[in-house]
């Protein structure tokens, strides 16, 4: 079966954007079915995977920024197959809901909706170092909008807090991200690169991998979200219309935890070893 990754991810925000330019009665089933075929494609990819098999399926592999190392890489196996179903499985019922009931400004609900849902399939199915940070970034701009814009009670005070946390997260994860592509190309001789794949056939000396270990177990503990980081977590869901948080406590808890097996264990498996008895009480108290 062939399935193309690209269309998969950006079929949401595509099919929100035709129906952002349609007149209202129609625009909005138009975004809702942009996540339909999405969880069609979704459940074609898991009627036709090969567990056995090894390696990624349906792979894209195309050079983007080679200046910096930077390739254009989509995959899917069995670590990130049902969180795409997830989030395909998800977005369909609130995306509905969203289309249904009266909203202010609708169409641009929708179309943040699926922004966000673009933005969560991109990190899950980037195999590439440097598109995950992309998309893993990208997923704050429609949150931003759709709880500061359509949230309830003190929802700019909520958004603040939501933007601050998981900005500082995402600002560490990018410098984690930048110093591990850098400092592996120096050690190796090779050109730079952010392949995961490649970062993990030459992992770093222990010493550098720990201290870029937490630059990304703090992002990514934010995003889960973990204790101590959870701060934002009580304000942001009491704002943020019913929909948008089915989407957001469901989903992003696991774009927050995804990482750690996908990026973290690969690239940096002595620091992983060495914190460990570290996240394991994190993840008790949490």
């Amino acid at each position: 079966m062939t399935i193309h990754l690209s269309i998969v991810v950006f079929l949401p925000v595509i099919a929100a954007l035709i129906g952002a330019l349609l007149p209202e009665r129609n625009g909005r089933w138009v975004a809702v079915a942009g996540s339909v075929a999405v969880l069609g494609y979704a459940i074609a990819m898991i009627a036709d995977f090969d567990g056995a098999a090894a390696g990624m399926r349906y792979a894209t592999d195309a050079e983007w920024i080679p200046e910096l190392g930077i390739r254009y890489q989509l995959g899917v196996d069995g670590l990130n197959l049902f969180l795409i179903a997830l989030t395909a499985v998800l977005w369909v019922p609130a995306m509905w809901w969203s289309a249904v009931r009266e909203t202010e400004r609708q169409k641009l609900f929708l179309f943040h909706m699926a922004h966000a849902e673009t933005a969560v399939l991109g990190a899950f199915v980037a195999p590439g170092l440097a598109l995950f940070v992309l998309f893993f970034d990208l997923m704050l701009v429609p949150f931003y909008f759709l709880i500061g814009g359509w949230g309830q009670g003190d929802r700019v005070a909520a958004t603040t807090k939501f933007v601050i946390y998981t900005l500082v997260g995402s600002l560490l994860m990018l410098a984690g991200a930048v110093a591990l592509g850098v400092l592996t190309a120096a050690e190796t001789g090779n050109a730079l690169t952010f392949s995961l794949a490649e970062l993990a056939a030459n992992p770093l000396p222990e010493g550098s991998q720990r201290w870029i270990f937490l630059l990304f177990a703090l992002a990514f503990l934010v995003k889960a979200p973990a204790f101590p980081f959870h701060g934002w977590v009580v304000d942001t869901y009491r704002a943020t219309p019913t929909p948008v948080l089915v989407c957001l406590s469901a989903v992003l808890s696991k774009v927050g935890a995804y990482p750690f097996l996908r990026t973290v264990l690969p690239t940096m498996p002595d620091a992983s070893v060495h914190f460990q008895d570290l996240i394991l009480v994190i993840a008790v108290f949490s």
